[in-house]
């Protein structure tokens, strides 16, 4: 067998790499995120995706070094919000940090090492872009304010940054101490260290800005220090990234390549990423966590101009979920590793499956961020179509200890994942649906071109449902009546939800469209009014979109303050501009009060002023109410029955699924 068809019709993503003195397995990294998980789920989510094949593998390393404050305030061990934890320079501090941080970074090498893995840790500081509530105040190489955090930093004193600089050595220090293969800093997303990168962040006249020579002597003091720490063969790498879009203000591209180029003699790679937290600064930018309207791998570009100026090798980060984006962008030489976070957050056995020959079997990350909430609505990690991502050890698949017949009723994302995971476990499954596909609300909402990334969904299910077994019986609406007759062991009711239709006069005239019904394909031409009421998501957003595509002038009227504000920043932000872009009107604090056949009137919620809308379609998109009327016709009649998904409370996919994957288990 040639390699080629060893790795799966992938060579090059399986090639093993030498970074600095190890190899690591293949050119797959799981790059350092966030999880806000306890460790004992930590050190099992990353076991996981180890054990799925992954080359390399981040952790977080930063104790020591991101609760660096400067001011007055109370010094403790366990510090509250409105308190200081140890200085991480001081003797006491020192010892400290070793302590708490020493164990759990061990424990999380050994569980990659064991799995044949490799793996880093990064150390960083968040600067003047802290997110989360905190009464310390924020630092900063200048008093430049970080752009979505709106927080105006104290620009660090000498003395603080040589502080700094020596917390960021130990920190590098734990890092081999651990038994980790090598240490990151983090010097991308608008974090400390980009900011002294960064000419637009670094504003000061001395040795540690002047001159880009001396924006990057932060770096270079950092490892230099660690050097005398973890002497000089121990890997340390560093991840950067440009400012917005790389082409207007501060790191553009040009820049951030020159400033590797004076990295790379001192590091054991670079791995390039982009933009800051939410996307927000200088007008829309580029959130480091994109949604699905970005392109595909949108840093690669940068990356390929690092590499020409480097001797190192280089990562690349940003929306890769497609294993053939990734060989493709090692094939045309933009990157030597491929970060693929999302991809493996979805799928954590995605390596070993194309490596084996088995693409099809990946279950694709949709793009949707709900894994990685930002701002307050940022969450322990989850994922929308993989119930088990943080939660592996719940969602191990246990053979039933007796074989039922189960009938799911319902298609979507809940009924779907049901039938997968009872069958897996040996139940006898049927899946129902009314629509003559699978796929649920998703399925119809992929036929706007916007949001072709949820055919992916249902793509997933269509072969895995027919290896398992699982009979589909599609095209009919199953009663009570008809279930009785059957008379299963289980009944799972996953009917999703019914359009919310707000109370106003003249609501079921002509004139009125439901947002499904449009994307069902009923025409609406001229003026159209997409009225969101209380929904505080995307679909009305989304069908607005959907109909200035179409050639509608529209309005979009929500009864919210903010705009889509159930929805994480980095995908809500875009959306927001897409619609302006495109010229449709958005009124928020707007309800709709009444409908005619010549038109709609509007009233502002908080100054109750109306209007009028003449010749306009109304088009609801107001949101779901539980379509339960099949539970409710069942109840008592049947030894088992489960409620889920949107039947039980219309939520986001991501509920959906897990309910789904929990009813099986519980069958």
């Amino acid at each position: 067998m040639t390699s080629q068809q060893q790795s799966g019709g992938f060579r090059r993503l399986f090639e093993p790499l030498e970074i600095g003195d190890f190899t690591v397995r293949n050119r797959i990294v799981v790059t350092t995120h966030g999880t806000g998980l306890g460790e004992a789920r930590d050190l099992r989510y990353l076991q996981e995706r180890a054990r799925g094949g992954a080359g390399l593998l981040g952790i977080h390393s930063s104790g020591g070094v991101y609760g660096y404050a400067v001011g007055p305030g109370p010094r403790s061990t366990a510090p509250d919000w409105d308190g200081k934890g140890l200085s991480p320079v001081t003797p006491e501090g020192v010892a400290h940090y070793d302590e708490v941080v020493l164990p759990g970074l061990r424990r999380r090498a050994e569980v990659v090492h064991a799995e044949g893995g490799r793996c880093f840790a990064q150390v960083y500081h968040s600067g003047a872009a802290r997110h989360g509530i905190n009464s310390n105040a924020v630092t900063a190489p200048s008093a430049v304010q970080d752009p979505y955090e709106g927080l105006s930093p104290h620009p660090l004193t000498e003395h603080e940054i040589e502080e700094l600089v020596v917390a960021f050595a130990h920190a590098i220090r734990r890092t081999k101490e651990a038994g980790l293969d090598a240490a990151e800093i983090h010097g991308a997303h608008g974090y400390l260290v980009n900011e002294f990168l960064s000419p637009y962040f670094n504003r000061r006249t001395d040795r540690w800005g002047a001159t880009r020579a001396d924006r990057v002597r932060f770096v270079l003091a950092v490892i230099a220090e660690a050097r005398g720490m973890v002497g000089p063969d121990f890997p340390i790498g560093i991840r950067v990234g440009v400012d917005g879009d790389g082409e207007h203000r501060g790191l553009t591209v040009a820049e951030l390549t020159e400033v590797c180029r004076l990295l790379g003699p001192h590091v054991a790679y670079v791995s390039v990423s982009g933009g800051n937290y939410a996307g927000f600064g200088d007008g829309l930018e580029t959130a480091y966590v994109s949604p699905w309207y970005k392109e595909p791998a949108f840093n690669a570009a940068a990356a390929a101009a690092v590499k020409k100026v480097v001797d190192v090798p280089v990562i690349v980060t940003g929306r890769i979920a497609d294993a053939a984006i990734a060989e493709g962008i090692l094939a045309d030489g933009s990157a030597d590793l491929v970060g693929m976070v999302r991809a493996l957050i979805a799928d954590p056995d995605l390596p070993n499956k194309v490596r084996t020959g088995r693409a099809e079997d990946v279950r694709m990350c949709l793009g949707l961020s709900e894994c990685h909430h930002i701002g307050p609505h940022r969450t322990p990690l989850t994922c929308a179509v993989n119930a088990a991502a943080a939660r592996e050890d719940e969602m191990e698949i246990v053979p039933a200890a007796r074989p039922k017949t189960v009938v799911v009723v319902g298609a979507g994302p809940a009924g779907l994942e049901t039938a997968r995971v009872a069958a897996l476990r040996g139940h006898h499954v049927y899946l129902a649906d009314r629509r003559r596909q699978i796929g649920g609300t998703p399925a119809l909402l992929a036929g706007d071109p916007n949001r072709r990334n949820l055919r992916d969904h249902a793509a997933f299910f269509e072969p895995q449902l027919a290896r398992l077994g699982v009979e589909l019986m599609l095209g009919n609406e199953v009663t009570a009546e008809e279930m009785m007759a059957f008379a299963p062991d289980v009944v799972v009711v996953a009917t999703g939800g019914r359009p919310l239709v707000p109370d106003v006069p003249g609501i079921g005239g002509p004139n009125v469209r439901g947002a499904l019904d449009v994307l069902a394909g009923i025409p609406v031409a001229g003026a159209a009014l997409v009225v969101a009421g209380f929904d505080n998501h995307l679909a009305g957003p989304t069908i607005a979109e959907f109909l200035v595509d179409q050639g509608c002038t529209v309005e979009l009227i929500s009864e919210r303050f903010d705009f889509a504000g159930g929805v994480e920043d980095g995908t809500r932000f875009m959306v927001m501009q897409r619609l302006l872009r495109k010229g449709v009107t958005v009124s928020l604090l707007h309800r709709l009060v009444a409908v005619d056949a010549g038109g709609a009137v509007v009233s502002g919620t908080f100054n109750g002023e109306e209007r009028r809308l003449d010749g306009v379609t109304v088009v609801l998109a107001c949101g779901l109410v539980p379509d339960d009327s099949l539970a409710a016709a069942l109840d008592g009649r049947l030894p088992e029955v489960h409620v889920i998904g949107d039947a039980l409370a219309p939520r986001r996919i991501m509920h959906a699924t897990l309910e789904g994957a929990r009813a099986a288990r519980a069958i």
